[in-house]
């Protein structure tokens, strides 16, 4: 009995230390969940196809020779910054305690195989030497960009190699926590740090800054000092927690939850859930029906979506949409993210790629974005693109708050007869040049048959 007792006991405690550390906890690197992962055929687009970086992919059979190019290009790292390698491994090991709080215990376990580090043997030793490695590899890669324009003679890196490099660094099982780019770096100036992962995903990945926080090496090599003081205090990032995490604190730059005031929030309670049932759009073939015109925003941000009110047509917004072979797994990997248990967050991708689905269901809505300009196709159809997305979004939990003015401004719309009734007239009557001429050309014989019949009745 008193054995039951303290089982028992001991199983209260564990309850209270999960409350506790969940509450207190930020996001920690970990797999896609498995749930998502098994969906749809998609979990390729979640594993590394060149090299492994952390522990998770660290042993896999098919990336043994990214093993030796992370060798080669960390190497280059530790020779371009002129630091001793035992010095940067030693940071490293100095804070392994901390480094593997930045991990979930899944994770951590896959560094206490006697297969993960041969030769190493407490987990602390292992875990430390690939968060060396592959931290020096990644440091290279983020600079890779900075190198060709100051010392293109230090690097001859192969270029299809570094093109799956480029893709796995952003993959979410292929994270490093930020703590371990910056014990690496060549000196303690954090925001120069900063601002080459920004640079990186800008050049290599979808990353939408405007002109006003774009920075080029090549431009501004001479004044970069000044220009990224000056930038990165403009910017005011959070410090991230990895790269990925970088990458969408950028994409969702200047963010607001459109029915984030008091004002939106009562008239979200107002609106109920059988009107929002009731929402008559389907895609963008009928907004463009009923009058609703599209209008590209300028940049590749999902907060740049807007719906507004003419006299006789609405104007829908939309950022450009770049579709390409990376589009999908740049898409999976940060709503993987954004659903990992322990990152509190507004789904505010998932809502973007939800949105986005809303509007296109077939190859016709595709063909009509790209004539507009706000959607770039790279893939071989447009068929392809509707299909990426309908499959992307598939069963996606998103935040009904995100684009909720947008939807409404669009729902009443549809119900304002005056300006459907003139945007379809419109639509069957004016939709070609053809038609405009003829209209015209049916506008003068009736003025002229008007005339001609007049001067019948009262010659002169």
């Amino acid at each position: 009995m008193m054995a039951f007792h303290t089982s028992l006991d001991q199983k209260f405690m564990e309850l209270l230390e999960a409350k506790q550390s969940r509450q207190s906890s930020r996001p920690k690197i970990q797999e896609v969940p498995e749930y998502f992962r098994n969906r749809n055929n998609i979990v390729k687009y979640f594993s590394p196809k060149s090299v492994s970086i952390g522990p998770i992919h660290h042993n896999t059979q098919n990336l043994k020779l990214g093993e030796n190019y992370k060798l080669t290009w960390a190497a280059k790292y530790i020779q371009l910054t002129q630091q001793s390698p035992k010095f940067l491994h030693k940071k490293i090991l100095d804070n392994i305690d901390e480094l593997k709080d930045l991990y979930a215990d899944k994770v951590l376990a896959y560094s206490c195989t006697t297969e993960f580090v041969k030769d190493l043997h407490s987990l602390e030793e292992k875990l430390a030497w690939v968060l060396f490695v592959d931290g020096c590899f990644l440091m290279y890669i983020l600079m890779y960009l900075r190198l060709q324009y100051e010392n293109p003679e230090d690097v001859n890196t192969k270029v299809d190699r570094l093109d799956l490099v480029m893709k796995d660094v952003l993959l979410l099982e292929n994270q490093l926590p930020y703590l371990v780019l910056k014990l690496l770096w060549k000196d303690d100036n954090e925001d120069e740090l900063i601002y080459t992962m920004m640079n990186f995903l800008n050049y290599y990945h979808w990353a939408p800054l405007d002109n006003k926080t774009t920075w080029r090496w090549r431009r501004r090599r001479q004044t970069n000092k000044e220009i990224k003081t000056k930038h990165v205090f403009e910017l005011q990032y959070e410090q991230p927690t990895h790269l990925l995490d970088l990458q969408r604190k950028i994409i969702l730059n200047k963010y607001k939850i459109e029915a984030g005031d008091e004002v939106n929030k009562k008239q979200s309670r107002e609106f109920s859930e059988i009107e929002s049932k009731m929402m008559t759009y389907r895609n963008i073939e009928d907004l463009t029906t009923v009058g609703i015109k599209l209008k590209s925003s300028g940049t590749r941000r999902p907060t740049d979506i807007n719906f507004s009110e003419g006299w006789f047509a609405g104007k829908l917004t939309l950022p450009q949409i770049v579709v390409d072979d990376d589009t999908a797994a740049s898409f999976l990997n940060l709503i993987a993210y954004e659903m990992c248990p322990d990152f509190k967050n507004d789904k505010e991708i998932s809502s973007f790629v939800v949105f986005l689905n809303s509007l296109i269901d077939h190859a016709e809505d595709v063909k009509i974005l790209r004539s507009k300009g706000i959607l770039v196709n790279s893939l071989e159809s447009d068929e392809e693109v509707a299909n990426l997305f309908n499959n992307i979004s598939t069963d996606l939990i998103y935040n009904p708050e995100i684009y909720f003015e947008v939807r409404v401004k669009i729902h009443e719309h549809h119900f304002n007869t005056c300006k459907i009734w003139l945007a379809q007239g419109y639509h069957n009557h004016f939709s070609n040049p053809w038609a405009i001429i003829g209209f015209f050309a049916a506008l003068i014989a009736l003025t002229l048959t008007f005339v001609q019949t007049w001067f019948t009745i009262f010659p002169r």
